[in-house]
């Protein structure tokens, strides 16, 4: 299977705090793969690095072979890389069809000419109102497609982040903590679709997440993180199996 995002020997420093300490990992294209560690071990700087949110003080950063380290988040999204954030990022004064509209690339109405080419702009408008619709109709949300996002449950929040990156035509997510705050049957619900994304639609997913039913029971391989550094990595038994693992993070 083809390696579609890799990482290789990468340091993100602040002063003398050193986030991100010479990590390196790879994710294969339809894959769920899983990133563990404890609090403080650098996964969500990792993540902001491989998003273009920080730009790496050294290594390589990877996808579908171009390296992508120092572009600008817009850039890196507009190549096929998206990431989702541990607290969901809804627009809560807007709907959840607005916060879905709002994701797609290329909108000929945003551009400076858009406002003259006002049938190409309803027809595209249209396609993504239908996309759109399918979405939500697949993520359970369409019900509430015309609810303030703000009023949503924190599992739907949930969903709705991904959705807005689903719209943005994503070949692979990557998900921060993307069952946080949500409840045991919405943590199920979200397992079960980012594997049916996986599925489905072919998509490859990077996955941060405490929850250990989450990373155990859907992602393989699994890296674990630990002090900015590759701890360990393997399929789930061998990563329960580790006792460096266990030590420093599973809880002995």
């Amino acid at each position: 299977m083809a390696t579609i995002f890799e990482a290789r020997d990468v340091y993100k420093h602040f002063g003398g705090i050193k986030a991100v300490d010479g990590f390196s990992m790879e994710v294969d294209e339809k894959q769920i793969t899983g990133l563990i560690g404890p609090n403080g071990a650098g996964k969500t700087t990792f993540f902001n690095v491989a998003a273009g949110i920080y730009c790496p003080d050294r290594g390589e950063v990877s996808f579908k072979g171009e390296r992508i380290g120092g572009l600008r988040p817009d850039q890196i999204c507009q190549k096929g890389l998206t990431r989702t954030f541990q607290i969901a990022r809804g627009l809560g004064q807007m709907t959840v069809w607005e916060n879905v509209m709002l994701a797609p690339k290329h909108q000929t109405g945003e551009s400076a000419f858009g406002a003259f080419l006002f049938g190409q702009v309803r027809r595209q408008e249209k396609e993504h109102w239908e996309r759109a619709a399918a979405l939500l109709g697949e993520m359970r949300l369409y019900e509430q497609r015309n609810e303030y996002a703000r009023n949503l449950s924190a599992g739907e929040r949930k969903m709705l982040e991904i959705s807005r990156a689903i719209m943005t035509d994503p070949e692979i997510l990557l998900l921060d903590e993307p069952t946080a705050g949500a409840t045991v049957d919405e943590t199920k619900k979200i397992m079960a679709e980012i594997e049916r994304l996986r599925d489905e639609r072919g998509l490859t997913f990077l996955v941060v997440e405490h929850k250990m039913e989450v990373i155990m029971n859907i992602c393989n391989p699994i890296y674990v993180m630990h002090n900015g550094q590759n701890l360990a990595v393997g399929n789930p038994g061998e990563v329960q199996g580790n006792d460096q693992v266990r030590e420093v993070y599973l809880g002995g």
